[in-house]
Formats: structure tokens, C-alpha cells, sequence
């Protein structure tokens, strides 16, 4: 079964935002750990607690765990504004599996608040399903809240299903069927 991602370290998008900055996308690297934490640190607390579904910080370990993981069963990218040492996160997407020997996978997504509504998500999420595919992925799920009506709709829009999770109504299960490649 191929790696979720199978490329060197690179910028593999890059575009002009709405107000002129340079946008790239690329892969989350193991030297990124201080730039995660800040972006986290960054998000209103609405934000956080949407994509971490609780209002806490950061467990011990759990920033380690966001830069180094196992390229087999999970592939981490990044929006980031700007280059080099001064670059900013304003977005990052992950999909991981819950086996290296393939399957399903399920997706996380966040995007800073100053850059939502922007395309921005769209753009990292539809990329992430490239990736998907190209490893032959059949299915693609998360969660989101119920309330959460912007996810739930780029969801829909990348043909997504949308419906209550079974085991919890305050959430909505969000998923992506496709044949195998």
C-alpha cells in the first residue's frame, strides 16, 4: 500500500489571496512543531472548540504527535502565508487511517479565523482528497458539530453526505464513499 503522501518536503500549491499575500500549501513537516502551536494558540476559542471539540489546550505529547506521525496512515498539510522563518499557519488538514494496510480514512480540518470563508478550507480539503484517491481511499469521513452549518456545507458542495451521527446528535457525520482505484 503506497504512503498517503510520497513526495519530498515541497510547496505544492501556491496562490495570491484576496488582500495580496502568498499562500502555499504543503505538507506538515517535523520542524513545524512551534508554528502549529502558535496557530492553535491563535484560534478564537469558537474555532478551537470546533476542531478540538473541547476548549482545552494541547495534551502533553499531543504537539509532537501533530508534526511527527507515520506517513503510512496519515498525511498532515498546511496553508501557510509568507515564507521562511517568518511564515504563518492559517490552515491545516489531516487525514489519517486507521491501518496501514488501507481502508477508510477520516479527515480533520481548521482554518485560522481571519481566513475562513476565503476558499482557503476548500482548497486544502480538496486536496486532501486528491491524496485520498490517489492512494485509492474508499471512503472518507469526520465529524463536525451540528452547528457548525460552514463545514457542513463545503462538505456537502465536495459530495460529502451529511447526516446526525447515530451515537451522538450534537454531531453530524460527514461522508465521502468511492470505488476503490
Amino acid at each position: 500500500m503506497p504512503t498517503l503522501i510520497e513526495r519530498a518536503p515541497e510547496v505544492l500549491e501556491q496562490w495570491t489571496a484576496r488582500d495580496g499575500a502568498t499562500l502555499s500549501l504543503r505538507p506538515v513537516m517535523a520542524d513545524d512543531a512551534a508554528r502549529e502551536l502558535r496557530f492553535i494558540a491563535g484560534l478564537s476559542p469558537q474555532t478551537r472548540y470546533e476542531r478540538l471539540f473541547s476548549h482545552r489546550g494541547l495534551l502533553p505529547g499531543e504537539l509532537q504527535r501533530l508534526v511527527r506521525f507515520d506517513v503510512r496512515r496519515e498525511i498532515a498539510l498546511m496553508v501557510a502565508r509568507g515564507a521562511g522563518a517568518a511564515q504563518e499557519t492559517v490552515a491545516v488538514a489531516r487525514l489519517h487511517r486507521a491501518s496501514a494496510a488501507g481502508g477508510a480514512c477520516q479527515f480533520g480540518l481548521v482554518v485560522g479565523d481571519a481566513w475562513q470563508r476565503q476558499g482557503v478550507g476548500e482548497r486544502l480539503l480538496r486536496r486532501l482528497l486528491e491524496e485520498a484517491a490517489r492512494v485509492g481511499v474508499p471512503r472518507v469521513t469526520g465529524h463536525t458539530h451540528a452547528s457548525n452549518e460552514g463545514m457542513k456545507k463545503l462538505a456537502r458542495k465536495l459530495g460529502f453526505t451529511v447526516q446526525t451521527d447515530p451515537e451522538d446528535s450534537t454531531l453530524s457525520l460527514l461522508v465521502l464513499e468511492r470505488g476503490a482505484s
